[in-house]
C-alpha cells in the first residue's frame, strides 16, 4: 500500500516538471458589435433602468421617488427615444419637429414601449408579495436647458 502511494506520487512529479506548453490565441471569427455612441447623458441605458426598476420597488416605510432627472444633449435623446432600433411602434412625440431652441418635448408611453426601451426586468417591480408593473412614463426633455425629467406610474 506504502509503495503504490510512493509510485503514484513519483509519476506524479515526473509529469509535473514538465513544462505546459502554452496554446497560441485566435482570433475570435465573431464580429464585435460596436457601440452607438450618440450624444451625451448623464446616465447610460442600464442606470435608466435601475432608476425605473428602484421607482416600482415596494418599501415598507417609505414611497419610492416617482420621477428623476437627468442631463442629455439632443443627439442622444433623439437616438434614445426616437431613432431607436427596438422599438416595435415609434413612440409620439410632441411637437413631432423638433431642435435645439424648443422649449419641451414631451414622450408618454406604456408598459411594452417603456419595455422595448429600457427591457422587460426594469419596467417590472415589487416584493416577494406585491408584483408592480409600470402603467405610464412620461419623459419632458428641455433641450434648451439639456435635461430630462423622466415620471412613472404604477
Amino acid at each position: 500500500m506504502a509503495e503504490s502511494r510512493k509510485r503514484s506520487s513519483a509519476t506524479h512529479e515526473q509529469e509535473s516538471s514538465k513544462p505546459a506548453a502554452k496554446k497560441a490565441r485566435t482570433a475570435t471569427s465573431k464580429a464585435k458589435k460596436a457601440a452607438k455612441e450618440v450624444g451625451t447623458c448623464s446616465l447610460n441605458k442600464k442606470q435608466i433602468g435601475d432608476r425605473v426598476k428602484e421607482s416600482l420597488a415596494l418599501q415598507k416605510y417609505h414611497i419610492p421617488r416617482m420621477w428623476f432627472e437627468m442631463k442629455m444633449d439632443l443627439p442622444f435623446f433623439r437616438s434614445f427615444f426616437v431613432d431607436n432600433d427596438n422599438l416595435t411602434q415609434p413612440l409620439t412625440v410632441v411637437p413631432e419637429t423638433f431642435d435645439e431652441s424648443t422649449p419641451a418635448v414631451i414622450i408618454e408611453m406604456g408598459y411594452r414601449a417603456a419595455g422595448e426601451l429600457l427591457g422587460v426586468t426594469k419596467v417590472k417591480g415589487g416584493n416577494r408579495m406585491e408584483t408592480t408593473r409600470l402603467a405610464a412614463m412620461c419623459v419632458i426633455f428641455r433641450p434648451k436647458e439639456g435635461k430630462c425629467a423622466v415620471w412613472l406610474t404604477v
